[in-house]
């Protein structure tokens, strides 16, 4: 691979698909009858060099009779942005089709066209029986500026933070004939995220979800770290029962269906076997829920944690001494005496053992009381050993966020959430752990980051709050509705504890 194509595979997100893994999707897809697979139109809206399309124009060659095949490569199509990945895809579909027809042609429809510009599909809407691929990992708000702007007002998916292979679940059914077949592998999160909502509710109104096999935390791409699963869905229909296989490492395994309540088809789905799904509906009678009795909140987030957030230096060790005025801070194997009043204690969620921080940290915190940002004159003028400090980062401060930092907030935090809220009473989290496991924070005037607060509202006990949060009916519920990492690790985040039923008996 040349390095201008891995440049475009990685701005483009691409992750190529082993062999194996094409071949379960075509098997899942794919009519394995000779007369259904004769009438097949097949089409990969991300076709990338073919991983795809040359294993099922191998297919048809194999099953069918030259005629036949003939007749169903020409109707075969295949999309992708990458002008040399499309000429690859090509070349190896004149090869399979040297190998079994020799001096055979055909004038392939694999062309170079931008997915996320759903207009450049007008023609193509509702012509193919199947859609199978592996469309690009990429978040939305990473892409170029002017194919952003593509994208907007275009797709139903579109929500926030959304990950480009959404949109292709909504291009594939676009493409797709009614009864159509649609199989992708790509993120899980999409069962379960905020972000997959608008999905789920798309695929739920008038779409079935025939299978989903989840790979779980096993590691499908050997140079990318990604939680994969292939959906199949047929165009048409309702999503309701889905069933669900998960993969063991060798084999996959019945894990039980998704049971899609039609008042709230947008909430998380989540596999469960009968007596699973019978407790759970035990547990979501005892209590409201956690998101109902308590803000949630992340953690702060600098986007430069080793330029805001300072250990506070031992004395002894370090030779200087502090007074009320200015703390000394450790940063990058030197001492620095800053201003306290710029300075603010914090604490990280993911090393909090029984309510402790093993290390005093302090945070840089340039904002008023209302979480507003200081202007940076304000800064320079109340705090000028904060302000030098900033001021010899300032390049890394501007390079945030790819370089598309706001250059007048180059000195305050990379992004504005959790300003204050972090502040006060409160319950932490890291955002995965191996089980349970929350910390109520000693220190009301510290802020916190890597990871979640629980702040309950007046009328919820704090301690029995803290006892449900830590208790062997979280962990079962974590279990079924949240997403495994590698490790038995699981997610802990905001989106999957506020569903947690909390019992009365918390409730004063």
């Amino acid at each position: 691979m040349t390095a201008q194509a891995a440049s475009v595979r990685k701005r483009h997100g691409v992750v190529y698909t082993p062999e194996w893994v094409a071949s379960l999707i075509l098997d899942n897809a794919l009519p394995a009858d000779p007369g259904a697979l004769a009438a097949a139109a097949i089409c990969d809206p991300a076709c990338g060099d073919g991983a795809f399309l040359v294993p099922a124009a191998e297919r048809l060659l194999a099953s069918l009779e030259r005629d036949e095949a003939l007749g169903a490569l020409r109707r075969m199509a295949g999309y992708d942005i990458d002008g040399e990945a499309v000429a690859r895809c090509r070349a190896r579909l004149d090869a399979a089709l040297e190998a079994r027809h020799p001096g055979e042609r055909v004038e392939w429809n694999v062309k170079r066209r931008d997915a996320f510009d759903r207009a450049a599909f007008r023609g193509d809407r509702g012509r193919f029986t199947h859609v199978v691929g592996n469309p690009p990992y990429i978040r939305v708000q990473h892409l170029e500026a002017a194919r952003r702007r593509r994208l907007a007002g275009q797709w139903e998916t579109l929500r926030g933070a959304t990950d480009s292979y959404l949109i292709f679940y909504e291009l594939g059914l676009d493409l797709l004939a009614e009864g159509g077949t649609l199989a992708y592998i790509t993120p899980s999160s999409w069962l379960r995220s905020d972000s997959g909502s608008r999905l789920r509710n798309l695929l739920a109104a008038s779409h079935e979800v025939a299978r989903i096999l989840d790979f779980s935390a096993h590691q499908v791409f050997a140079d990318v770290t990604t939680y994969t699963a292939i959906a199949v869905i047929r165009k048409g229909g309702r999503a309701q029962a889905i069933p669900v296989e998960k993969y063991d490492g060798g084999a996959f395994r019945k894990a039980g269906r998704i049971a899609v309540d039609p008042a709230r088809p947008s909430a998380p789905w989540a596999a469960a076997l009968p007596s699973d799904r019978a407790r759970l509906r035990k547990l979501a009678k005892r209590g409201p829920k956690l998101g109902e009795v308590a803000a949630i909140h992340v953690g702060i987030q600098t986007l430069a944690d080793g330029v805001f957030i300072l250990r506070l230096a031992d004395e002894e060790t370090d030779g200087a001494s502090a007074d009320a005025d200015y703390a000394l801070c450790r940063a990058n194997g030197e001492t620095l005496r800053l201003e306290r009043r710029m300075l603010r204690p914090i604490v990280k969620a993911s090393v909090m053992k029984n309510g402790r921080d093993p290390a005093r940290r302090v945070v840089i915190f340039p904002y008023d009381e209302s979480g507003a940002p200081l202007p940076e004159e304000r800064v320079r003028e109340e705090a000028p050993r904060v302000y030098a400090w900033l001021l010899r980062n300032k390049a890394r401060l501007l390079s945030r966020d790819k370089g598309n930092a706001d250059p007048r907030r180059w000195h305050a935090f990379g992004r504005r959430v959790s300003i204050t809220s972090g502040f006060g009473d409160k319950i932490l989290t890291a955002g995965m752990n191996l089980r349970p496991d929350f910390q109520r924070c000693p220190d009301p005037a510290a802020t916190f980051y890597s990871g979640y607060c629980v702040k309950p509202f007046p009328n919820v006990d704090g301690e029995r709050l803290l006892e449900a949060l830590n208790s062997p009916e979280i962990e079962f519920f974590i279990g079924q509705t949240s997403r495994p990492y590698q490790g038995n690790w699981m997610s802990y985040a905001k989106s999957f504890i506020k569903d947690f039923p909390v019992p009365q008996r918390a409730l004063r």
